[in-house]
């Protein structure tokens, strides 16, 4: 009777059997989003539009950022592809061990999107395909990039710790 309750008990929570582990991911994961969070109170760019100066906040970014492609903004809406990325990353390291390699490499695109942005130029400012110069980055943009980094250190490092069990 105890074995079949214990069979029983393990397919009902398949996730208790690893509790420590799954614990730590969930401290790791809220840490990352925390860190996503935070970015978005601050300011990501600032542009120069003809004799304008834009402060753009990065909250702006991530909510319009999907609709980015609407308004020709297709190399834009590829650098707001990071987030959700990084999310299906971060559901992929939750969900199972198995997956822990794929959520890396999606990671790893994430963080390469996001920091190729730096980089940039100029961005575009309007839907009629006008452009401005970027000025200055600021403390979201560098946030938005630490929790992808940060995300990619944790699950460097957890990989490496299930590895090591694992022999």
């Amino acid at each position: 009777f105890w074995r079949n309750k214990m069979a029983y008990e393990q397919n009902l929570f398949p996730y208790t059997k690893n509790f420590k582990l799954n614990f730590i991911k969930i401290v790791l994961v809220v840490i990352v989003l925390s860190v996503f969070g935070v970015s978005l109170t601050y300011d990501a760019i600032v542009v120069q539009k003809l004799e304008e100066i834009i402060v753009q906040p990065s909250l702006n970014f991530f909510l319009i950022g999907s609709t980015a492609i609407l308004g020709g903004g297709v190399l834009e809406w590829i650098i707001w592809l990071a987030n959700p990325i990084s999310f299906i990353s971060i559901v992929l390291f939750l969900y199972n061990d198995k997956y822990l390699k794929r959520a890396l490499q999606l990671n790893c695109i994430a963080l390469l999107l996001s920091g190729s942005f730096y980089f940039w130029k100029e961005i575009l400012v309007s839907e009629s395909g006008a452009t401005g110069k970027i000025i200055s980055f600021e403390n979201g943009y560098y946030l938005w990039v630490a929790s992808i980094l940060i995300l990619l250190v944790f699950q460097l490092f957890y990989y490496n710790s299930i590895e090591k069990i694992k022999r």
